[in-house]
């Protein structure tokens, strides 16, 4: 390839790189996150920019190519990259479908930089975006790629392929490790040209420093660019989502576990010096014998309430269901009872159903059904509760869980018990408030 071809290519992107930094001044560490790196080919060559999260491969003569037919689509595909990677779309579940993932990530992005009515990277397929995104936007709200993610999958695969058209423009295929060996990648080899970082990142330390970069703008768009919040709302409200702290869902559930007695063998408070003594000493009489009982975290009454009054998914609930009952059964006997209810309320109380065993719990999921989807209110579950405790249905509550998808009325008085409102971070249009005594969790890997 032509040395001028690459030098040229190199100074349109920096142009655009300037540009960006002079009209959009907090994104300024994320796009220190990427180095350029001229290639020959991208992996797939229906597109001519791509990046891994450490490097941003671009053709030389598709980027001059595109310059040249259209001067602000360069700027454009060069804030596409860095939204990506503020948001760490590369980061990818193993599980998830790529080709929907992709385009989810995609319309997202686009859905961003469209808000920032940016001039220097205006290009003349927006409109055909901004009418797609507006419809979209309609069905899922907050534009984010989980959000849009999960609105694709639901999605005819001709649907798939219009949107696609409009919307895909940068090559993904670095995100999936199967394909980040990248032998088909070649860097130009070039003295006027900088060179590729030799510095290599695993993905958790490579996330890391995104996430901090990500910090970083989130700071600066709450401090110092307040009056630009017209301009910046959906994506500082898609930055907060992304940059809260998340914590493991097992660990949060057992926060729920009091210590309990069990017959057990407590061999952490055995003192085998005094035992091995005795039977020195004495031939068959030790000293000290083990505790025949030991203080564990178990949890024996709980009750998870579901909202079915909006659009919870039976197969999501299905998995919170499940994966909730067999963190709180760790660490108990299989024979052991206990007491959870799974209660089901909108408005008002629909159904209580009793689990003392996971055999009835597989009976409750091959059988599920939702009842209910009035209007939102929390207070008639609470009051139920209360009830039960009253009768001694529920004595020792542990706990309960409150799953929801939206917003409704609390009770004004605290429970005598812990209560946490799990949300399912996909459907949210923003982090919703809950009253002081509560505990929020947004969950992600459900």
């Amino acid at each position: 390839m032509c040395v001028e071809i690459i030098k040229v290519a190199s100074e349109v992107l920096n142009f655009s790189r300037q540009r960006t930094l002079v009209n959009m001044r907090f994104l300024e560490p994320a796009i220190r996150m990427l180095t350029e790196s001229p290639s020959k080919c991208m992996r797939n060559r229906s597109y001519g920019m791509g990046t891994d999260g450490k490097n941003l491969y671009y053709n030389p003569e598709y980027v001059l190519r595109a310059y040249q037919k259209e001067k602000g689509f360069v700027s454009r595909m060069y804030l596409h990259l860095v939204v990506h990677g503020i948001f760490r779309h590369f980061f990818v579940n193993p599980q998830i479908e790529q080709r929907k993932w992709d385009l989810a990530c995609d319309m997202a992005t686009e859905y961003i930089i469209e808000s920032w009515k940016l001039d220097f990277a205006d290009i003349s397929a927006g409109a055909d975006e901004k009418r797609e995104l507006d419809r979209i936007r309609k069905n899922v709200g907050l534009m984010n790629a989980e959000k849009i993610y999960g609105y694709l999958k639901k999605t005819k695969e001709s649907e798939i392929d219009r949107l696609e058209k409009i919307f895909r423009r940068d090559d993904h295929s670095f995100w999936y490790p199967e394909t980040k060996n990248r032998k088909d990648v070649i860097p130009v080899k070039s003295g006027q040209v900088s060179q590729n970082r030799e510095v290599m990142f695993s993905n958790q330390k490579l996330e890391e420093l995104w996430k901090q970069a990500a910090k970083k703008i989130q700071v600066e768009l709450e401090t110092f660019m307040r009056s630009r919040s017209g301009e910046t709302g959906d994506f500082l409200v898609n930055l907060k989502l992304a940059n809260r702290k998340k914590q493991d869902y097992s660990a949060f559930l057992r926060k729920f576990n009091r210590l309990g007695e069990r017959m057990k063998i407590n061999e952490e408070e055995f003192d085998y010096n005094f035992y091995t003594y005795g039977m020195q000493l004495y031939g068959n009489m030790p000293l000290i014998e083990p505790l025949e009982y030991k203080d564990v975290r178990v949890v024996k009454t709980f009750v998870t309430v579901i909202d079915t009054s909006g659009s919870v998914e039976e197969e999501k609930l299905r998995r919170f269901l499940e994966k909730t009952y067999q963190i709180l059964k760790s660490g108990q006997k299989s024979e052991d009872r206990v007491n959870f209810h799974l209660i089901q309320c909108d408005a008002l109380v629909q159904k209580d159903v009793k689990i003392t065993s996971e055999k009835e719990l597989e009976q409750v999921m091959e059988n599920l059904t939702l009842y209910g989807r009035g209007g939102t209110d929390f207070r008639p579950a609470f009051e139920y509760i209360e009830e039960l405790r009253k009768n001694g249905e529920l004595t020792n509550l542990n706990g309960m869980l409150y799953f929801t998808d939206g917003m409704g009325v609390y009770p004004r008085k605290k429970p005598e018990y812990p209560v946490a409102f799990i949300y399912d971070s996909e459907v949210l249009d923003k982090i919703p408030e809950v009253p002081a005594w509560a505990i929020r969790y947004l969950m992600d890997d459900i």
